[in-house]
């Protein structure tokens, strides 16, 4: 096992004990990490947090349906958010 495996054994060992001890909304916010990684395509990159996500996801307080849960408010997009590129066309719609 190299560093970077030892590194995130031991903090994804450290944010279970936190989850385990902490506020009621703790397995949610770990979750939420998995689910960040899983969504980032530049996290999923890197192995570090591959390796985090999975060993975060085989606790028993990190349940599929948060994991869902926080995938779908991940891709979310707020409805007074425009769309991706609007304001690029706005732009170049200045030029003409």
């Amino acid at each position: 096992m190299n560093s970077a495996a030892i590194s995130a054994t031991s903090l994804a060992e450290r944010l279970v004990a936190f989850a385990e001890r902490g506020p009621g909304d703790a397995y949610y916010r770990l979750s939420r990490v998995v689910a960040r990684v899983l969504v980032s395509r530049r996290l999923r990159q890197r192995q570090k947090w591959c390796d985090l996500a999975r060993q975060l996801s085989q606790h028993a307080g990190v349940e599929d349906r948060l994991v869902m849960q926080a995938v779908r408010w991940l891709n979310q997009v707020p409805l007074d958010q425009p769309p991706a590129g609007y304001l690029r066309g706005q732009i170049a719609s200045l030029n003409d």
